[in-house]
């Protein structure tokens, strides 16, 4: 099975040539593999026109256009049924693409099919907990729980992952209009297909870099929560039939006046923000909901809320279809 490896690069020599050979290097060998330059500015393109390898296609794009419009110029070029992810700045391990070819073929029924990933230093040596903290996804391995919980955090590292080009094709490719969260709506795509897995094994190597964009940045919009809140919308629309669903949001002061930019960007209709939970508040929450005067609740999770999904949950409401959960990064106040 001819699988086609796709890479997009801009501006990222430094760790371009590990990139590149942690995939010529894998023991499974019927790979192409596509590079799109992005319109780099620094040495990308005479690293990239000095390989020689026949497995190797680099295409050139004259300007920076985003990671997004170049993977989907990557995979159009493409003639693997099957496509696999591999960032420009980090690792695949030696067998990544030998267990995910063997298990799609046991497998035949999924869409996409992830590992697990190990956190490594760019340019800094970053400390061991920050490392760990990037690695939250992993505690998301069985079907069902990335299913479940894929409103909370982004289920998958997008250079892990091998995908079907037929349904990448059939949900409309990546999101040019996303500069960061491309992967994480197109995994929201597929999941309304079929089935995603992930493999139980450390199988990539993600660079995390100190200068990465940050909630300092005054320009930051978290795209996470918006793609989030955008597929939250649909499924409340389509269950409650409501052409502009209502929500309650609860999470603590900061959580919430972020999530304002949010949902004004999806059009979401957010009736009330709660940042402390008194006595009476989850009965009142409850109460509307039953009254259809809200059709769902979303909580910015921290762990003063925690009590009040599970008492929402026990009074009848239902986790992904009334009741979301997002990871805010806020433990407490």
């Amino acid at each position: 099975m001819l699988v086609s490896v796709v890479m997009a690069v801009y501006n990222e020599e430094s760790y371009l040539i590990d990139a590149i050979n942690s995939i010529l290097h894998q023991t499974y060998t019927n790979f192409e593999f596509i590079i799109v330059n992005d319109g780099s500015t620094d040495n990308t393109k005479r690293v990239l026109d000095q390989i020689i390898d026949e497995r190797v296609r680099v295409i050139h794009l004259d300007k920076n256009q985003g990671a997004a419009n170049a993977l989907n110029k990557g995979i159009n070029e493409a003639n693997g049924n099957w496509i696999a992810i591999q960032d420009a700045d980090d690792l695949s391990l030696p067998t990544r693409l030998e267990e995910q070819t063997r298990y799609i073929h046991q497998q035949q029924e999924i869409v996409a099919v992830g590992a697990l990933k190990e956190c490594i230093s760019g340019s800094e040596s970053l400390w061991n907990d920050r490392l760990k903290t990037e690695e939250h996804g992993n505690f998301l391995v069985d079907s069902e729980h990335l299913r479940m919980y894929r409103f909370y955090i982004n289920p998958l590292c997008h250079g892990s992952v091998l995908f079907s080009k037929d349904v990448f094709n059939q949900v409309g490719g990546y999101n040019t209009s996303y500069k960061i969260c491309y992967d994480y709506d197109l995994w929201m795509r597929m999941f309304e297909i079929g089935q995603i897995h992930k493999l139980p094994k450390v199988l990539y190597q993600y660079r995390v870099h100190s200068g990465s964009l940050s909630k300092g940045n005054n320009e930051f919009i978290n795209e996470d929560w918006v793609v989030a809140a955008k597929y939250i919308k649909k499924i409340i629309m389509n269950k409650a039939r409501a052409c502009e669903p209502t929500c309650v949001v609860l999470g603590n002061k900061q959580a919430c006046k972020e999530f304002k930019q949010i949902s004004n960007i999806c059009n979401l209709t957010i009736a009330r923000y709660v940042n402390t939970v008194e006595s009476r508040t989850t009965k009142d929450i409850f109460q509307q909901f039953i009254n259809k005067k809200i059709d769902g609740v979303i909580i910015l999770e921290g762990i003063q809320f925690l009590s009040t999904f599970q008492r929402l949950q026990d009074m009848g409401m239902e986790m992904n279809k009334s009741l979301y959960k997002i990871w805010a990064g806020y433990l407490n106040d």
